[in-house]
Protein backbone atom coordinates (compact mmCIF):
# COMPACT_ATOMS: atom_id res chain seq x y z
CA UNK A 1 0.00 0.00 0.00
CA UNK A 2 1.50 3.32 -1.08
CA UNK A 3 1.74 6.55 0.86
CA UNK A 4 -1.15 8.10 -1.08
CA UNK A 5 -3.39 5.15 -0.32
CA UNK A 6 -2.64 5.45 3.38
CA UNK A 7 -4.18 8.90 3.44
CA UNK A 8 -7.54 7.78 2.05
CA UNK A 9 -10.56 6.38 3.85
CA UNK A 10 -12.18 3.31 2.34
CA UNK A 11 -15.34 1.49 3.32
CA UNK A 12 -14.93 -2.20 3.91
CA UNK A 13 -17.01 -5.00 5.33
CA UNK A 14 -16.21 -5.12 9.03
CA UNK A 15 -16.44 -8.89 9.38
CA UNK A 16 -14.18 -9.40 6.36
CA UNK A 17 -11.76 -6.83 7.73
CA UNK A 18 -11.55 -8.46 11.16
CA UNK A 19 -11.01 -11.84 9.54
CA UNK A 20 -8.03 -10.49 7.59
CA UNK A 21 -6.81 -8.53 10.57
CA UNK A 22 -6.83 -11.31 13.13
CA UNK A 23 -5.45 -13.82 10.68
CA UNK A 24 -2.11 -12.04 10.75
CA UNK A 25 0.43 -11.65 13.51
CA UNK A 26 0.04 -8.16 14.86
CA UNK A 27 -2.06 -6.92 11.96
CA UNK A 28 -4.34 -4.10 13.05
CA UNK A 29 -6.59 -1.49 11.57
CA UNK A 30 -6.91 2.24 11.81
CA UNK A 31 -10.43 3.52 12.28
CA UNK A 32 -12.13 6.72 11.20
CA UNK A 33 -14.60 7.76 13.86
CA UNK A 34 -17.68 9.50 12.63
CA UNK A 35 -19.99 11.33 14.94
CA UNK A 36 -22.74 13.87 15.03
CA UNK A 37 -25.34 15.63 17.15
CA UNK A 38 -27.84 18.39 16.92
CA UNK A 39 -29.78 18.47 20.17
CA UNK A 40 -29.57 14.68 20.13
CA UNK A 41 -26.76 12.15 19.91
CA UNK A 42 -26.36 10.03 16.80
CA UNK A 43 -24.56 6.72 17.12
CA UNK A 44 -21.06 7.10 15.69
CA UNK A 45 -20.33 5.31 12.45
CA UNK A 46 -17.02 3.89 11.40
CA UNK A 47 -14.90 3.81 8.29
CA UNK A 48 -12.16 1.23 8.64
CA UNK A 49 -8.88 1.34 6.75
CA UNK A 50 -7.39 -2.08 6.24
CA UNK A 51 -3.64 -1.94 6.78
CA UNK A 52 -1.05 -4.61 6.23
CA UNK A 53 0.76 -5.62 9.42
CA UNK A 54 3.88 -3.73 8.36
CA UNK A 55 2.03 -0.55 7.39
CA UNK A 56 2.01 2.37 9.75
CA UNK A 57 -1.19 4.09 10.76
CA UNK A 58 -2.19 6.87 8.34
CA UNK A 59 -1.37 10.47 9.12
CA UNK A 60 -4.95 11.61 8.63
CA UNK A 61 -8.39 10.07 8.89
CA UNK A 62 -11.26 12.46 8.29
CA UNK A 63 -14.85 12.61 9.46
CA UNK A 64 -17.19 13.02 6.46
CA UNK A 65 -19.26 16.20 6.48
CA UNK A 66 -22.53 14.29 6.73
CA UNK A 67 -21.36 12.63 9.95
CA UNK A 68 -19.50 15.52 11.59
CA UNK A 69 -21.12 16.53 14.87
CA UNK A 70 -23.16 19.74 14.96
CA UNK A 71 -23.62 21.80 18.11
CA UNK A 72 -25.10 25.27 17.76
CA UNK A 73 -26.50 28.05 19.90
CA UNK A 74 -29.10 28.69 17.21
CA UNK A 75 -29.29 28.28 13.48
CA UNK A 76 -29.52 31.73 11.82
CA UNK A 77 -31.63 32.56 8.83
CA UNK A 78 -29.92 31.74 5.56
CA UNK A 79 -26.64 33.66 5.24
CA UNK A 80 -26.03 35.04 1.76
CA UNK A 81 -22.35 34.93 0.79
CA UNK A 82 -22.80 37.86 -1.61
CA UNK A 83 -24.00 40.18 1.14
CA UNK A 84 -22.08 38.65 4.06
CA UNK A 85 -19.67 40.97 5.84
CA UNK A 86 -17.12 40.58 8.62
CA UNK A 87 -16.70 43.76 10.65
CA UNK A 88 -13.72 44.66 12.83
CA UNK A 89 -15.02 47.01 15.50
CA UNK A 90 -14.29 48.35 18.96
CA UNK A 91 -10.81 49.44 19.99
CA UNK A 92 -9.33 49.46 16.49
CA UNK A 93 -7.48 52.29 14.77
CA UNK A 94 -9.25 51.73 11.47
CA UNK A 95 -12.62 49.94 11.38
CA UNK A 96 -12.48 47.27 8.70
CA UNK A 97 -15.20 45.46 6.75
CA UNK A 98 -14.47 42.33 4.72
CA UNK A 99 -16.57 40.69 2.04
CA UNK A 100 -16.57 37.00 1.18
CA UNK A 101 -14.48 37.81 -1.89
CA UNK A 102 -11.89 39.46 0.34
CA UNK A 103 -11.58 36.18 2.23
CA UNK A 104 -11.26 34.13 -0.97
CA UNK A 105 -8.68 36.47 -2.51
CA UNK A 106 -6.42 36.45 0.55
CA UNK A 107 -3.58 33.88 0.81
CA UNK A 108 -5.07 30.45 1.47
CA UNK A 109 -3.89 27.63 3.75
CA UNK A 110 -5.01 24.01 4.02
CA UNK A 111 -4.65 22.32 7.38
CA UNK A 112 -6.03 19.51 9.54
CA UNK A 113 -7.76 20.18 12.84
CA UNK A 114 -9.87 18.09 15.20
CA UNK A 115 -12.89 19.77 16.74
CA UNK A 116 -14.53 18.69 19.98
CA UNK A 117 -17.50 20.03 21.92
CA UNK A 118 -16.70 21.15 25.48
CA UNK A 119 -19.82 19.28 26.61
CA UNK A 120 -18.55 16.00 25.18
CA UNK A 121 -18.73 13.52 28.09
CA UNK A 122 -15.97 11.01 28.80
CA UNK A 123 -15.93 8.75 25.75
CA UNK A 124 -18.55 10.85 23.97
CA UNK A 125 -19.01 11.19 20.22
CA UNK A 126 -19.00 14.99 19.88
CA UNK A 127 -15.64 15.02 18.14
CA UNK A 128 -14.52 14.99 14.51
CA UNK A 129 -11.49 15.61 12.32
CA UNK A 130 -11.47 17.57 9.07
CA UNK A 131 -9.25 19.20 6.48
CA UNK A 132 -9.95 22.91 6.42
CA UNK A 133 -9.14 25.76 4.05
CA UNK A 134 -8.99 29.40 4.99
CA UNK A 135 -6.87 32.47 5.43
CA UNK A 136 -4.97 33.69 8.52
CA UNK A 137 -6.82 36.26 10.59
CA UNK A 138 -3.69 38.08 11.79
CA UNK A 139 -3.06 40.24 8.66
CA UNK A 140 -6.60 41.65 8.90
CA UNK A 141 -6.17 42.46 12.58
CA UNK A 142 -2.90 44.19 11.77
CA UNK A 143 -4.60 46.17 9.03
CA UNK A 144 -7.36 47.29 11.39
CA UNK A 145 -4.78 48.19 14.02
CA UNK A 146 -5.40 47.23 17.63
CA UNK A 147 -5.25 50.15 20.05
CA UNK A 148 -3.21 50.14 23.24
CA UNK A 149 -5.19 48.74 26.14
CA UNK A 150 -7.02 46.08 24.12
CA UNK A 151 -7.12 42.93 26.25
CA UNK A 152 -9.44 40.57 24.38
CA UNK A 153 -11.65 40.08 21.36
CA UNK A 154 -15.34 39.30 21.20
CA UNK A 155 -16.15 36.86 18.39
CA UNK A 156 -19.74 37.16 17.19
CA UNK A 157 -21.86 34.98 14.92
CA UNK A 158 -24.96 35.70 12.86
CA UNK A 159 -26.94 33.54 15.30
CA UNK A 160 -26.23 36.12 18.05
CA UNK A 161 -23.74 33.76 19.64
CA UNK A 162 -20.76 35.49 21.25
CA UNK A 163 -17.58 34.40 23.01
CA UNK A 164 -14.31 36.07 23.95
CA UNK A 165 -10.61 35.22 23.89
CA UNK A 166 -7.46 37.09 25.00
CA UNK A 167 -5.61 39.16 22.43
CA UNK A 168 -2.62 36.80 22.42
CA UNK A 169 -4.82 33.82 21.51
CA UNK A 170 -6.67 35.50 18.65
CA UNK A 171 -3.55 37.10 17.17
CA UNK A 172 -1.73 33.80 16.75
CA UNK A 173 -0.66 33.08 13.15
CA UNK A 174 -2.55 29.76 13.13
CA UNK A 175 -5.96 31.34 13.80
CA UNK A 176 -7.84 31.29 10.52
CA UNK A 177 -11.04 32.38 8.82
CA UNK A 178 -12.17 29.21 7.07
CA UNK A 179 -14.62 28.65 4.24
CA UNK A 180 -13.97 25.02 3.23
CA UNK A 181 -14.21 21.74 5.12
CA UNK A 182 -12.97 18.48 3.57
CA UNK A 183 -12.50 20.34 0.26
CA UNK A 184 -16.15 21.41 0.16
CA UNK A 185 -17.67 24.81 0.96
CA UNK A 186 -18.87 25.00 4.54
CA UNK A 187 -22.41 23.77 4.93
CA UNK A 188 -24.99 25.96 6.63
CA UNK A 189 -24.80 23.77 9.74
CA UNK A 190 -21.03 24.26 9.94
CA UNK A 191 -21.03 28.03 9.52
CA UNK A 192 -21.35 28.99 5.83
CA UNK A 193 -19.90 31.17 4.52
CA UNK A 194 -17.11 31.75 7.09
CA UNK A 195 -16.26 30.56 10.58
CA UNK A 196 -13.21 31.11 12.77
CA UNK A 197 -10.94 28.32 13.99
CA UNK A 198 -8.71 28.84 17.03
CA UNK A 199 -6.59 25.67 17.47
CA UNK A 200 -6.34 24.21 20.95
CA UNK A 201 -9.79 25.30 22.09
CA UNK A 202 -13.14 23.53 22.22
CA UNK A 203 -15.77 24.48 19.64
CA UNK A 204 -17.26 26.91 22.15
CA UNK A 205 -14.49 29.38 21.21
CA UNK A 206 -14.86 28.97 17.44
CA UNK A 207 -18.10 30.66 16.35
CA UNK A 208 -19.86 29.81 13.11
CA UNK A 209 -21.41 32.36 10.71
CA UNK A 210 -18.81 34.87 11.93
CA UNK A 211 -19.89 38.48 11.32
CA UNK A 212 -17.99 40.62 13.83
CA UNK A 213 -14.71 40.74 15.73
CA UNK A 214 -14.77 43.42 18.42
CA UNK A 215 -11.60 44.60 20.18
CA UNK A 216 -12.33 45.08 23.89
CA UNK A 217 -10.56 47.09 26.59
CA UNK A 218 -12.60 45.43 29.35
CA UNK A 219 -13.22 41.75 30.02
CA UNK A 220 -16.50 40.29 28.87
CA UNK A 221 -18.14 36.89 29.18
CA UNK A 222 -19.86 35.17 26.29
CA UNK A 223 -23.08 33.18 26.20
CA UNK A 224 -21.84 29.80 27.43
CA UNK A 225 -19.38 31.39 29.82
CA UNK A 226 -22.33 33.08 31.54
CA UNK A 227 -23.80 29.58 31.98
CA UNK A 228 -20.74 28.51 33.95
CA UNK A 229 -18.69 26.92 31.17
CA UNK A 230 -14.95 27.50 31.07
CA UNK A 231 -13.81 30.91 29.88
CA UNK A 232 -10.58 29.46 28.46
CA UNK A 233 -12.12 26.26 27.02
CA UNK A 234 -8.73 24.68 26.36
CA UNK A 235 -8.63 21.04 25.28
CA UNK A 236 -7.03 18.76 27.91
CA UNK A 237 -4.86 15.74 27.23
CA UNK A 238 -7.25 12.82 26.78
CA UNK A 239 -7.78 9.55 24.98
CA UNK A 240 -11.01 7.92 23.79
CA UNK A 241 -11.61 4.21 23.23
CA UNK A 242 -13.66 3.94 20.06
CA UNK A 243 -13.66 0.27 19.16
CA UNK A 244 -13.40 -3.13 20.84
CA UNK A 245 -13.29 -5.82 18.17
CA UNK A 246 -16.43 -5.23 16.07
CA UNK A 247 -18.20 -3.24 18.76
CA UNK A 248 -18.30 0.55 18.60
CA UNK A 249 -18.04 2.16 22.00
CA UNK A 250 -18.78 5.77 22.84
CA UNK A 251 -19.88 6.15 26.44
CA UNK A 252 -18.81 5.18 29.93
CA UNK A 253 -21.65 2.71 30.42
CA UNK A 254 -20.84 0.61 27.39
CA UNK A 255 -20.48 -3.13 27.92
CA UNK A 256 -19.01 -5.53 25.40
CA UNK A 257 -19.49 -9.29 25.25
CA UNK A 258 -17.22 -11.38 23.01
CA UNK A 259 -17.62 -15.01 22.05
CA UNK A 260 -14.67 -17.35 22.36
CA UNK A 261 -14.55 -18.89 18.91
CA UNK A 262 -15.19 -17.86 15.33
CA UNK A 263 -13.69 -15.29 13.01
CA UNK A 264 -13.90 -12.55 15.62
CA UNK A 265 -13.66 -14.70 18.74
CA UNK A 266 -11.46 -13.44 21.54
CA UNK A 267 -9.09 -16.39 21.22
CA UNK A 268 -7.96 -14.86 17.92
CA UNK A 269 -7.00 -11.62 19.66
CA UNK A 270 -9.03 -8.52 20.49
CA UNK A 271 -8.61 -5.21 18.69
CA UNK A 272 -8.86 -2.08 20.86
CA UNK A 273 -8.62 1.23 18.99
CA UNK A 274 -9.26 4.90 19.56
CA UNK A 275 -8.09 8.49 19.30
CA UNK A 276 -6.22 10.92 21.56
CA UNK A 277 -6.04 14.71 21.57
CA UNK A 278 -4.16 17.54 23.26
CA UNK A 279 -4.54 21.29 22.92
CA UNK A 280 -0.99 22.07 21.84
CA UNK A 281 1.52 19.26 22.30
CA UNK A 282 2.37 16.10 20.30
CA UNK A 283 1.20 12.85 21.83
CA UNK A 284 4.06 10.99 23.51
CA UNK A 285 2.21 7.72 24.13
CA UNK A 286 -1.15 6.04 24.60
CA UNK A 287 -1.33 3.20 27.09
CA UNK A 288 -4.00 0.52 27.40
CA UNK A 289 -4.95 -1.46 30.50
CA UNK A 290 -7.07 -4.61 30.43
CA UNK A 291 -7.11 -5.10 34.22
CA UNK A 292 -8.68 -1.86 35.47
CA UNK A 293 -5.42 0.06 35.67
CA UNK A 294 -3.21 -2.45 37.48
CA UNK A 295 -0.88 -2.82 34.49
CA UNK A 296 -0.43 -0.83 31.29
CA UNK A 297 0.81 -1.60 27.78
CA UNK A 298 1.84 0.91 25.12
CA UNK A 299 -0.39 1.07 22.05
CA UNK A 300 0.70 1.60 18.46
CA UNK A 301 0.00 5.17 17.35
CA UNK A 302 0.42 7.55 14.46
CA UNK A 303 2.19 10.91 14.63
CA UNK A 304 0.11 13.52 12.80
CA UNK A 305 2.03 16.58 11.56
CA UNK A 306 -0.03 18.92 13.74
CA UNK A 307 -0.64 18.58 17.49
CA UNK A 308 -4.12 19.98 16.84
CA UNK A 309 -5.18 16.82 15.01
CA UNK A 310 -6.24 13.65 16.78
CA UNK A 311 -3.72 10.86 17.23
CA UNK A 312 -4.90 7.43 16.09
CA UNK A 313 -3.97 4.43 18.19
CA UNK A 314 -4.54 0.67 18.22
CA UNK A 315 -3.70 -2.21 20.52
CA UNK A 316 -4.08 -5.94 20.04
CA UNK A 317 -4.98 -7.73 23.25
CA UNK A 318 -4.30 -11.45 23.64
CA UNK A 319 -6.51 -12.66 26.52
CA UNK A 320 -5.50 -15.87 28.28
CA UNK A 321 -8.83 -16.88 29.80
CA UNK A 322 -12.55 -16.00 29.86
CA UNK A 323 -14.04 -13.67 32.43
CA UNK A 324 -14.90 -10.04 33.07
CA UNK A 325 -12.35 -7.33 32.30
CA UNK A 326 -12.19 -3.56 32.56
CA UNK A 327 -10.46 -1.74 29.69
CA UNK A 328 -8.91 1.71 30.05
CA UNK A 329 -6.81 3.93 27.81
CA UNK A 330 -4.77 6.94 28.89
CA UNK A 331 -2.83 9.53 26.92
CA UNK A 332 0.41 11.31 27.68
CA UNK A 333 1.42 14.28 25.57
CA UNK A 334 4.62 16.28 25.69
CA UNK A 335 2.66 18.68 27.89
CA UNK A 336 0.76 16.53 30.41
CA UNK A 337 -0.65 13.10 31.30
CA UNK A 338 -4.34 12.30 31.37
CA UNK A 339 -5.64 11.95 34.96
CA UNK A 340 -7.01 8.62 36.14
CA UNK A 341 -10.15 10.05 37.69
CA UNK A 342 -13.27 10.63 35.61
CA UNK A 343 -13.90 14.37 35.60
CA UNK A 344 -16.84 15.67 33.60
CA UNK A 345 -16.85 19.35 34.51
CA UNK A 346 -17.68 22.52 32.66
CA UNK A 347 -14.07 22.87 31.55
CA UNK A 348 -14.30 19.74 29.37
CA UNK A 349 -13.95 16.06 30.18
CA UNK A 350 -10.46 14.72 30.80
CA UNK A 351 -11.30 11.47 32.56
CA UNK A 352 -10.50 7.93 31.49
CA UNK A 353 -13.27 5.89 29.91
CA UNK A 354 -13.81 2.44 31.40
CA UNK A 355 -15.21 -0.26 29.14
CA UNK A 356 -16.53 -3.46 30.71
CA UNK A 357 -15.76 -6.54 28.60
CA UNK A 358 -17.02 -10.08 29.13
CA UNK A 359 -15.11 -12.88 27.42
CA UNK A 360 -17.46 -15.81 27.09
CA UNK A 361 -16.46 -19.39 27.89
Amino acid sequence: MGEDSLQKCITVNRRQLLKQLLGTSGGLIAASFLSGCQSKAIDPLFLLNLLNPDDRLPDHILTPLSEFYVQSYALPSRVNAETWQLKFTGAVKQPLVLSFQDILQAPQEEFYLTMECIGNPTGGNLIGNAQWMGTPLLPFLQKAGITEGTIEFALKGADYYETTLPVAEVMRPDVRLVHKMNQEPLTAAHGFPVRILVPGHFGQKQPKWLIEIEALTKTKRGFWEHQGWSNTAEIPTHSLIRQVQETRVWNRHHQVSLSRDGETGWQQGVLIAGVALDRSAPMRSIQVSTDDGKTWETADQNHPPSPHEWTLWRYRWQPKQPGKYTLLARAQSERSQQPLDDRDGKDGSSGILKIQVTLQI
